[in-house]
């Protein structure tokens, strides 16, 4: 297995490379200082509860649930675990392979992602971020499925799927974090904000809810969102279910008078006139439309499985 860093450009200019696990791992610390020392490898900690200190020659970095830290290839670096303050972690430790059929490279995912690829460009030795709780799921999704007895081409390529992933999410969460200013925090919120919307979508929910997650009060939240997407709130909620239902209407055969509940709203007659206001066509002949487009096409129609 080669070693080396997440930065060398070997990974995208000599072949088709793809992350590899070197270890995974839960570990509690307590009352624990460990030697500086470096990896022939990059390493994920990841914060799940208490706090510890992760030093390395540029300072040392205070870290608290939620967190994680980057740590690439040859970065000298310990941790230090308080008495009074247990630490629990999660680390996945990666190098890199030959694909051997199994894709996504590293070198699709810097040619087909401009902010990936500028992320590599960086070259940051350590990178934190605060509060990613995103990057915790990918994470726990990562390792469960590492733990999963057997092995085979289909391991293998989940694996793959979730560290890209990992890797992709990291990299845009780095170039938010990099912006200067107030300007950081608000985009910040913003994005939170999309996120709750995207996960709710299909709840009766309000602009004051979606405040609520964020920890803002509504008016604020409001003039931030607007702001930086162009869109109210509530046109943001509005055009992402317009597009659900969009979707619904296309690729499946769930009945129209049953959509504006899996849209999250309630009053069908509010569908009609929203989507029609917003698509210049009745969700059944928006239906009638893209059901001619797949019979033309030759695409399996709505809800079928083809041949």
């Amino acid at each position: 297995m080669p070693g080396g860093g997440l930065y060398e450009t070997r990974w995208r200019t000599n072949g088709d490379y793809r992350p590899k696990i070197v270890a995974y791992y839960y570990k509690q610390w307590d009352d624990f200082h460990m030697a500086f020392h470096t990896h022939d490898w990059t390493e994920f900690m990841y914060v799940l509860s208490g706090t510890c200190t992760v030093e390395t020659p540029g300072g040392a970095m205070a870290m608290r649930k939620g967190d994680l830290i980057l740590l690439d290839a040859g970065v000298s670096h310990k941790l230090i675990v308080g008495k009074d303050s247990p630490c629990r972690m999660l680390n996945v430790e990666f190098s890199f392979k030959p694909c051997d059929g199994i894709f996504p490279s590293m070198k699709q995912l810097a040619d087909s992602d401009a902010g990936f690829a500028a992320f590599l460009a960086r070259g940051l030795g350590t990178i934190v971020l605060r509060d990613s709780a995103d990057v915790q799921q990918i994470l726990k999704s990562l390792v469960l499925e590492l733990d999963i007895v057997g092995a085979g081409v289909g391991k293998e390529n989940m694996t793959n799927l979730l560290i890209s992933q990992l890797l992709l999410r990291v990299a845009r969460l780095t170039a938010e974090g990099a912006e200067d200013g107030p300007d950081r925090q608000i985009h910040r919120y913003v994005r939170i904000a999309a996120e709750y919307i995207h996960q709710h979508y299909d709840c009766d929910i309000q602009a004051k809810d979606i405040a609520a997650a964020v920890n803002l009060h509504p008016v604020y939240l409001q003039r931030i969102f607007k702001a930086n997407m162009g869109v109210s709130l509530t046109e943001y909620l509005a055009e992402l279910r317009v597009e659900k239902a969009k979707m619904l209407l296309a690729r499946t055969d769930v009945p129209i008078i049953d959509i504006a509940d899996y849209v999250g709203l309630n009053s069908r007659q509010y569908f009609s006139m929203l989507f029609k206001k917003m698509t210049g066509l009745s969700p059944a002949a928006y239906r009638k439309s893209q059901a001619s487009i797949q019979a033309f096409s030759g695409e399996p129609e709505a809800g079928s499985t083809g041949s």
